[in-house]
């Protein structure tokens, strides 16, 4: 699905990222791990299109997406869901789901659009709850629901999550981790980048360790999760 061969982007003197080999087959989970400053979101941006970078390449499904634009990669299937919970504040919950549909629900689509929330609604309850609530009232917890159910309901055929479970309570971090994992068995191909790296490998077939903009360490999460390295410097504690 993704594979991306020697990417390298550079901000002024400073190499975020340095060469950096990844891939994610369909259907997978594959988690970014590393430390702050270490390029994770800026490889997410890069991928999207956010980034321009100054060599390497990012194919999609075989086909050469380097430095195209954001909007037309996320029309080609790609979806962001950044840190920071970016709703829109201002409208309501239903109204943001809407803006995850590639195009604006007609009134005679009224009734598919109702077909798509039912799924959303029974994965995330509170959203159903809330549904006529404006965004900016609901808690972090709701709005990371929110912007990765409207990720969800665009289909997308691949999915970078940028530390879905940053600042969250861990109820809510297993509820978000179940909604990913589920999108996955249903052939959504995930790059997960996360703080949270023994939980993430757990969800993840494989992971990658970014440090200082270049790949550490890869492998498949079993490996990882034993590996000495991995543990004295990312999960030691958990």
């Amino acid at each position: 699905m993704l594979s991306v061969n020697g990417l390298a982007v550079r901000y002024g003197p400073v190499e975020a990222l340095k060469g950096v080999d990844i891939e994610v087959k369909q259907g997978e989970i594959v988690a970014i791990i590393g430390s702050n400053g270490a390029g994770k979101s800026t490889l997410l941006q890069t991928v999207l299109g956010l980034v321009k970078p100054n060599s390497g390449t990012v194919l999609l499904e075989g086909k050469d997406i380097t430095a195209t634009p954001a909007n037309r990669t996320a029309n080609l299937g790609v979806s962001l869901v950044p840190e920071g919970r970016e709703v829109f504040g201002t409208l309501t919950v239903i109204e943001n789901l809407r803006m995850g549909l590639k195009q604006k629900i007609g009134s005679v689509r009224k009734e598919q659009f109702a077909r798509e929330l039912d799924p959303l609604y029974e994965q995330f309850p509170k959203l159903h709850e809330r549904r006529n609530q404006l965004a900016y009232t609901l808690s972090g917890g709701e709005q990371q629901m929110l912007v990765l159910a409207r990720a969800m309901i665009s289909k997308p055929k691949l999915l970078l999550l940028d530390e879905p479970s940053l600042g969250l309570a861990p109820i809510i971090v297993n509820e978000i981790f179940e909604a990913i994992y589920g999108m996955a068995q249903g052939g959504t191909s995930i790059l997960l980048v996360e703080q949270m790296a023994h939980k993430a490998l757990h969800l993840a077939s494989r992971g990658y360790v970014l440090d200082k903009g270049t790949v550490a360490m890869s492998g498949p999460s079993e490996d990882l999760l034993r590996d000495e390295r991995m543990v004295k410097a990312y999960l030691g504690a958990h």
